[in-house]
């Protein structure tokens, strides 16, 4: 039931925002709380250097695991300022199951976040259609660099992101 009542609530949550355009500078938000210590975090608390990838995603769906697990395998391709912020509307429970069976890569690393948005912020700021979607863009300008509505395959963000060569 939980599940469901959760389910009704993105839905009618994302069909309101159907017409709203995805932001190209970053949009303020708060609301949201880090997974590992529950403590507040906002637009404001987002690195301020190199790059900031957003994923809004849902632990349950194999799109968002398969782009997890690409990208927790792939960290050390990225230059050291750019950063990963997972965005989920789910309980910390379902994230760490996610995180132990898709990418255990991630956990733990400075340069990833997780965070909680219990109240579907990250969706009205941000306007996704699809799970997941990353929004990409320049920390130190806040323009957005690229988003990617529904894209499950890290291969497609690359050409927007740091890579060390």
């Amino acid at each position: 039931m939980k599940n469901f009542i959760f389910s009704l609530v993105l839905f009618l949550i994302m069909l309101t925002t159907a017409n709203a355009q995805v932001p190209d500078t970053l949009p303020t938000f708060k609301g949201m709380f880090k997974m590992e210590n529950n403590q507040a975090f906002t637009s404001d608390s987002l690195s301020q250097k190199g790059i900031n990838v957003l994923v809004f995603y849902d632990p349950g769906c194999g799109h968002c695991q398969e782009l997890a697990s690409e990208i927790g395998k792939s960290l050390d391709k990225f230059k050291e300022h750019t950063d990963f912020y997972f965005v989920a509307m789910q309980e910390k429970g379902q994230v760490e199951g996610m995180l132990n069976m898709f990418a255990k890569e991630l956990i733990s690393k400075p340069n990833v976040h997780f965070l909680h948005d219990p109240t579907g912020q990250f969706i009205l700021a941000f306007n996704p259609k699809n799970f997941p979607f990353a929004y990409i863009y320049n920390a130190e300008t806040g323009k957005e660099i690229k988003h990617f509505n529904g894209e499950g395959k890290l291969r497609k963000l690359l050409p927007y992101l740091d890579i060390r060569h």
